[in-house]
């Protein structure tokens, strides 16, 4: 058995865990309306921005419209990974989809790949969206450090980082929690102290340079080899499909 990432039936569990998405309502509206907010707050804050009046001034102004960006690869994965085997625990089609010719690293690779695809996909086209906005209707004091390359080169860099950072952390609760909703609470737990290092970029704590978002890619991208493989050794069949 291959355990190239996309061989052929991993591909296939991508596809199938895509078609089902549709089905459950929480991940749609996950999947729909958050990137929504994410997108109409930042454009409502340089909407009203006033440089006079702003606390903070400019930089504050992007900073905060930056961090919704930041923290979309973060939230957005959260329900699709607590539903990854719990909820096909409580629907009885674990243990089915266990049962064909899939190794561990290719059932852990279809699952991750399904929420990262939509992730990044969301994620960067409600930046880009946002960005053709400041484009076109933001002038002023605010568009150039809104149009910093270095800002989309550190969310293009950490956006698929950040997912799949996510998404295995999600997936590592899902696999051993007995509810849902126990699994995404202890995902937010671990998810929200991890967007720290973002924080203090986005408040001017630490400059915003090309530097420093690839330090922060190189540790991000550590952990999530760290979680990959974690997520292999301890992966047990029998242990998800029990609800024990």
């Amino acid at each position: 058995m291959t355990a190239f990432p996309l061989a052929p039936p991993v591909r296939a569990l991508v596809r199938k865990e895509l078609r089902e998405y549709r089905h459950h309502r929480t991940i749609v509206l996950t999947a729909t309306i958050l990137p929504i907010v994410f997108l109409i707050l930042p454009m409502a804050n340089l909407a009203v921005f006033d440089p006079e009046r702003s606390v903070g001034g400019t930089n504050l102004a992007v900073g905060q419209a930056m961090f919704c960006f930041f923290l979309s690869p973060v939230i957005i994965p959260a329900t699709m990974s607590a539903y990854a085997v719990i909820g096909e625990r409580d629907q009885g089609t674990l243990e089915p989809l266990l049962t064909l010719p899939l190794s561990d690293r290719q059932f852990l690779a279809g699952k991750v790949l399904a929420i990262l695809v939509p992730t990044v996909g969301a994620s960067m086209a409600i930046y880009f969206s946002y960005m053709v906005f400041v484009l076109v209707a933001v002038h002023g004091p605010v568009r150039g450090p809104v149009l910093d390359w270095t800002w989309t080169f550190g969310f293009v860099l950490l956006a698929p980082a950040l997912a799949a950072f996510s998404t295995l952390v999600g997936m590592a609760f899902s696999a051993r929690a007995k509810d849902i909703r126990i699994a995404e609470h202890l995902s937010g737990l671990v998810l929200l102290p991890a967007m720290l290092p973002v924080m203090l970029v986005v408040t001017r704590t630490i400059p915003a340079t090309p530097v420093t978002w690839l330090v922060f890619f190189a540790v991000v991208a550590a952990l999530d080899f760290f979680l990959w493989r974690t997520a292999l050794k301890a992966f047990d069949r029998e242990r998800a499909i029990s609800t024990i």
